[in-house]
């Protein structure tokens, strides 16, 4: 990992938290809270962690440009765009998605960072490689130096963020004698979750890793996590080592990505009433409302640690429809 080079984006490690008022409330297991929406760069979240090595393997290919993709409130596309304004790298973003949208939340954020916004015209995520490379053709004719970043920055170079994550957090665990049963994280594109298990392949470790899916049915993110896990296996040199089994919970995407269900407002108003967090209602409100089901489901004794990873993502809270705010604030 230290022969690999990356940016220095933030001081880690960032901290944990004891949820206190939430396990009370729940009667299960002690609920632990990993705070990387408390990364700064961009407002923070997961991706900064990823972006340290994507961004420092496109330096290092020589690139002046960054083109990647996601929704139209997208954490990754607004961090990217953010970062690179940063280091003075030019950013073009491919936003998924066949309607009119407003520029309001992360979607102004990528406009306020100089990202050049390009809309997909489909909602279909297979379809963008194709419009990137095309993009990427039109950029290389004009003599500059595209690299391009898939959906969430999910690939085995993306993921040594959180390979590196899991080691941290063990560190810590370490530390505070506590000892995990678990990890829970929400997976959008895979990235994350394979970071995850990559670091408890290579270190060892009982915790169950355990992704929420806000995205994709489980067969199809898990075979994007064991080619992420893969990829970071070749990009780290290593042979001979051989994943298990992967899990990942596709029962609370509800009507689709980006849309909330009952168990994600009740998530958000449960943290924030009880916690003073804020979870967004993407990403970590959906996998904490997954949660909180696991939980009351009796998946864990009270004797157990579970780690929460917060992924970040407040600015997504202002495109929420009037219905999920109204069943927030009553």
């Amino acid at each position: 990992m230290r022969k690999i080079k990356k940016l220095g984006l933030f001081d880690k490690p960032t901290r944990i938290e004891f949820l206190k008022s939430v396990t009370a409330h729940l009667n299960g297991p002690k609920i632990y809270i990993k705070r990387d929406d408390l990364i700064g760069e961009a407002l923070g979240g997961n991706k900064v962690r990823k972006l340290e090595y994507l961004l420092a393997d496109a330096l290092a290919k020589n690139a002046d440009v960054i083109i990647t993709t996601g929704g139209p409130q997208s954490n990754h596309c607004r961090i990217t765009a953010g970062i690179c304004a940063k280091i003075g790298l030019k950013c073009a973003l491919v936003i998924g998605g066949a309607g009119k949208y407003e520029y309001e939340g992360n979607l102004l954020l990528d406009r306020i960072f100089g990202a050049e916004v390009v809309f997909s015209g489909t909602r279909d995520f297979d379809a963008v490689p194709a419009i990137m490379e095309k993009i990427a053709e039109e950029f290389r004719a004009k003599g500059r130096r595209p690299y391009i970043i898939p959906l969430g920055g999910a690939n085995g170079i993306g993921a040594l963020g959180y390979l590196e994550a899991y080691l941290e957090i063990q560190e810590q665990m370490k530390s505070a004698k506590i000892r995990l049963s678990a990890i829970a994280v929400a997976n959008g594109s895979g990235g994350t979750q394979a970071g995850l298990e990559t670091g408890k392949l290579l270190s060892g470790g009982d915790a169950e890793i355990i992704g929420i899916s806000v995205l994709f049915k489980k067969a199809k993110i898990s075979d994007i996590v064991f080619k992420d896990i893969y990829e970071t296996l070749d990009v780290l040199k290593i042979s001979g080592k051989k994943p298990g089994g992967i899990n990942v919970f596709d029962e609370y995407i509800g009507k689709g990505y980006a849309i909330p269900a009952p168990l994600t407002l009740e998530a958000i108003k449960l943290m924030g009433r009880k916690e003073g967090i804020v979870l967004d209602p993407v990403y970590t409100g959906k996998a904490f409302g997954g949660l909180i089901d696991l939980i009351q489901r009796n998946k864990f004794s009270k004797k157990d640690n579970i780690l929460f990873i917060h992924t970040g993502g407040y600015p997504g809270m202002v495109n929420m429809k009037a219905e999920h705010v109204s069943a927030i604030v009553k």
